[in-house]
């Protein structure tokens, strides 16, 4: 049983982070030497890949293999993050971190307690 969950999160953050990566699950599998067929399945957490296999779907989607494993949401929205990021100019990625800055310092919760006056 316990398997089985495991096998249905590895398809699932395999499909998620393939998506991000822009590959249809025929790129992916032809990437990798595998079928898209397979692909499907083990997105579908009907089949489990042999280790290097995994090793190597995990560099075709450029994440590691602890993110394939990971059930932590916020694992995954990082490498989608840095999926959408990956090959942008250094003036870009300064731009970008400016935004990121000022979106925490705006958002940021200006008291940590509520003073109650």
């Amino acid at each position: 049983m316990a398997h089985k969950i495991l096998e249905e999160i590895i398809g699932k953050n395999i499909a998620r982070y393939r998506e991000a990566a822009g590959l249809t699950q025929a790129t992916l599998a032809e990437k990798i030497g595998i079928s898209t067929a397979f692909v499907s399945r083990v997105e579908r957490g009907q089949k489990k890949m042999k280790v290097e296999t995994l090793y190597a779907t995990a560099k075709v989607l450029n994440v590691s293999v602890d993110a394939l494993l990971s059930t932590e949401s916020s694992a995954a929205q990082l490498a989608n993050i840095n999926q959408l990021l990956a090959g942008q100019s250094d003036e870009y990625l300064e731009g970008i971190e400016r935004m990121i800055r000022v979106c925490i310092e705006e958002f940021e919760p200006k008291e940590k307690f509520p003073s109650g006056s």
